[in-house]
């Protein structure tokens, strides 16, 4: 029933209405005697103690001192249940602990409140055995995370521990950095202008059609692919590399037995390279995981990447067959490479692969994702004597034939230069996400 509005129910011997609200600290006098009244702070009422007010509804005097008579009486009867409860249930008064319950201190450094339901004891939740003693954890209601679940929160370098990951080895180890930044719900950030996103979009529509304007051939067997990845691809890339990266065998900080470490995080697709023994193998040392197999999706864009080069060589050169200046290949193993704006990569050679693949001068095609980079490559491990091209989010380096063992690696990274656009859509960190296919 619902006291605070009218209804055809009859409230005590006042007839059509329900009781009306009296606001705390108003006189009841001024309220029909005859409405229930709804008190909004608790009553105390004395032992024994008799009211001078009539109840509602009352018709004479006699009516009236049954009905206090009946008060106290109910009064009593609490009070002699409370007496009962104090001498038996808390034998060392109220304050003390009842049968059969336990309950830990409440300063104690785990904050919990833990109950120890003892055998034969009263127990309200029939889901808990009576014939063995059981314990309750209340932990939860002093929201404080598991100590497990707390060494896998995230931290300054971007380790995560969400809770659909597992905790496994590679997590307790640091392997499982995150490339996008988590959100804070309590900071507002203002978003581009659709005029700003329509006119990024014109422009990356333009350079994308230029067509044979943004393939550059620095040398023989290396070609350059300007723009070549829309920002919906890299938005694709960024997401799918995100989750591989927190899962098993995802990324980690590389480094050798000397404790040197690279200036990168590294994780690996199909095969596993180790950089201390620059040998590829089914498992990586740090945590015996498995490198996740290569997405369907990403062989597509290699495959379409050096399609394009061929198209292009077929129609720019006098070559008959671009595939001796570029052979095809079929990746089935990819390193990912994220670099921080401070990150750097030091001259070197990608000559661990098979002896088949090297021979035939299988490519090693580049996607680079986020900020710019300055790329270097030459003949020779001399940085003074190597050339440089700056490589922007979307760019496309392949470079196989005669160009597969040049030595190449990367000097800086050109802080925020990274597509707006593409920054608001996954919240990608500060930094340079580069993706290398090969095959084995």
């Amino acid at each position: 029933m619902n006291r605070g509005r009218g209804g055809n129910r009859g409230g005590g011997g006042g007839g059509g209405g329900g009781g009306r609200y009296v606001p705390r600290g108003r006189s009841s006098q001024s309220a029909d005697r005859h409405s229930p009244v709804i008190l909004l702070y608790p009553l105390t009422i004395p032992v024994g103690a008799h009211s001078n007010e009539s109840s509602p509804g009352s018709g004479s005097g006699s009516s009236r001192s049954g009905t206090r008579n009946s008060e106290v009486a109910a009064v009593d009867n609490v009070t002699k249940k409370f007496s009962d409860m104090s001498s038996s249930d808390y034998p060392q008064g109220p304050n003390s602990e009842p049968r059969g319950v336990k309950t830990a201190s409440p300063n104690d450094g785990n904050g919990r409140r833990v109950q120890n339901i003892a055998p034969g004891s009263d127990n309200d939740f029939p889901s808990l055995s009576t014939e063995s003693a059981q314990t309750i954890d209340c932990s939860f209601m002093n929201c404080k995370l598991p100590k497990e679940v707390e060494s896998g929160k995230s931290s300054s370098d971007g380790t995560n521990g969400k809770s659909g990951f597992d905790n496994s080895d590679s997590q307790q180890k640091g392997c499982s950095f995150d490339i996008c930044e988590q959100r804070d719900r309590n900071v507002v950030k203002l978003k581009t202008s659709l005029l700003a996103k329509n006119k990024a979009a014109r422009n990356e529509m333009k350079r994308r059609t230029e067509g044979d304007n943004n393939i550059q051939i620095p040398r023989p067997g290396m070609i350059l692919l300007k723009y070549y990845l829309s920002v919906t691809d890299q938005v694709k890339l960024i997401k799918a590399c995100r989750d591989l990266g927190r899962g098993c065998g995802g990324f980690y900080q590389p480094g050798y037995n000397d404790g040197a470490k690279l200036q990168l995080k590294m994780m690996c697709l199909g095969k596993n390279w180790d950089p201390e023994t620059s040998m590829y193998g089914d498992k990586r040392p740090i945590d015996e995981a498995k490198p996740p197999p290569i997405p369907v999706e990403l062989q597509h864009l290699v495959k379409e990447a050096i399609r394009d080069c061929h198209s292009h060589l077929e129609s720019h050169s006098k070559v008959k067959n671009p595939r001796d200046i570029l052979p095809s290949m079929s990746p089935n193993i990819c390193i990912i490479n994220f670099y921080a704006k401070t990150g750097k990569l030091g001259l070197h050679q990608d000559k661990d692969e098979s002896q088949e693949s090297l021979r035939k001068g299988l490519p090693v095609v580049s996607f680079s994702i986020g900020d710019s980079a300055e790329f270097l490559f030459g003949d020779q491990r001399d940085i003074d004597k190597a050339e440089k091209v700056v490589l922007e989010s979307g760019d496309v380096l392949i470079f196989g034939g005669k160009s597969r063992h040049i030595f190449h690696g990367v000097s800086n990274i050109i802080p925020d230069t990274a597509p707006k656009a593409l920054l608001e859509e996954t919240d990608f960190r500060p930094g340079r996400l580069n993706l290398t296919f090969r095959e084995y």
